[in-house]
């Protein structure tokens, strides 16, 4: 005989079916997110997504690895290759046993070399005076000390090498037509026979190699921590494409002797300053760094001048405009050329606590070139959609 059913036992009601149809929705739901894995993985959507979670991660990490491995390789593919002791024979097999013509910049050039080509690559070998007792030892570990600095606003070392009572330093020619900064200023005659024709013939170009330098000497200063010490226009390679300016002999004084500095100071920081503020002012007028000798119509007799004299006898006067270099013309911004020449005076000063730090004359500088560029850019002609014109009647 059947028990009858209790009420417990009856049909759920209408809230317990829609729960158990809930359920069932959500079992088929984990059943479905766990077909994607084997009989024996997760069985519920919770794990199903830890696990797609982690997976999903797993794969972000490999990529970001694999990325970060790629960048890696790229960064270190860009960078130089470390420079090395050359042997005597090759520079001699590459400068013709030292008998090819020197790229002189002009009778009194500081730093005379020669354009060669070392290991398939465009270089710049200067000759220097050794360090006292500079061995092969201790110049391969100068190597290795500036190699570890990398700067657009410093040329590169190639290598360097012994040679009694020489040293050779090779820097690489960022192209095959780069010449000092002396050489590009000097005034020579152009393809029409000009005379007094410089490849810097624009204010633009000017105080963009003004900024290439005074950047390149501020990592010096700041971020190598290390005194250049020959800092001149014999010492600034210039490239043709975009006439942009790189610093050579960074390092050179771990490798030659010391030399005499037209300040009158040690090498030092304050040092390069003055000479960084002597080549601004010289980048400015066209005048060489050496003193030279003027007419005095007061006195009748010749006096001799530097170029520091000069300009601060310019900018006393007000006559910066008739100081700047005459084959600019008048297409330059006055006041900006006002603010340089005081940068140049004031690096130039002859006491050397005077002297600024090259941070604040790197800032200077690189605020006057953005100021050249919106000058420049304020002298172009109006294109077709920035101006209309109407025929029709007033």
């Amino acid at each position: 005989m059947c028990k009858k059913s209790s009420s417990t036992d009856a049909l759920p009601s209408a809230a317990s079916r829609r729960s158990s149809a809930a359920n069932l929705t959500s079992s088929s739901s984990a059943r479905t997110a766990s077909s994607t894995f084997s009989a024996t993985g997760p069985r519920n959507t919770a794990a199903a997504a830890n696990i797609s979670s982690s997976s999903t991660t797993a794969a972000a990490s490999s990529s970001s690895r694999s990325s970060g491995r790629s960048s890696l390789a790229a960064a270190r593919a860009s960078l130089p290759d470390p420079p090395v002791l050359y042997s005597f024979q090759e520079l001699a097999a590459a400068t013709n046993s030292f008998l090819a013509k020197r790229a002189s910049d002009s009778s009194d050039s500081a730093y005379p070399y020669w354009r060669c080509v070392l290991r398939a690559r465009h270089a710049a070998l200067f000759q220097l005076r050794s360090s006292p007792g500079l061995t092969k030892a201790a110049a391969s570990a100068a190597l290795a000390r500036v190699a570890r600095y990398h700067h657009t606003g410093l040329a590169p070392l190639l290598g360097a090498c012994l040679a009694g009572p020489h040293v050779y330093l090779a820097y690489e020619l960022p192209d095959p037509s780069a010449a000092t900064l002396a050489a590009c200023l000097q005034p020579r005659k152009n393809r029409n026979n000009a005379a007094g024709f410089t490849v810097l013939r624009t204010w633009l170009s000017r105080v963009q190699i003004a900024a290439d330098v005074a950047q390149g000497l501020d990592y010096v200063h700041t971020h190598a921590a290390q005194i250049h010490g020959r800092v001149s226009p014999s010492a600034v390679l210039v490239s043709d494409p975009g006439l942009r300016a790189r610093l050579t002999h960074f390092g050179a004084s771990q490798f030659a002797a010391a030399e005499s500095d037209s300040s009158a100071d040690a090498p030092s920081k304050e040092a390069d300053v003055y000479a960084f503020g002597v080549l601004l002012l010289g980048l400015l007028s066209g005048e060489a760094a050496a003193a030279r000798h003027r007419f005095d119509g007061a006195t009748g007799e010749f006096v001799r001048v530097t170029v520091v004299e000069t300009a601060a006898e310019a900018a006393r006067s007000g006559r910066v405009r008739g100081w700047v270099d005459r084959r600019l013309g008048d297409s330059f911004p006055v006041a900006a050329a006002e603010r340089l020449v005081e940068v140049g005076i004031r690096c130039a000063a002859a006491e050397a606590a005077d002297r600024p730090d090259m941070s604040w004359a790197a800032g200077k500088v690189s605020k006057a070139y953005v100021e050249s560029i919106a000058w420049e850019h304020s002298l172009r002609p109006p294109t077709n959609s920035e101006f209309s014109v109407s025929l029709a009647p007033r």
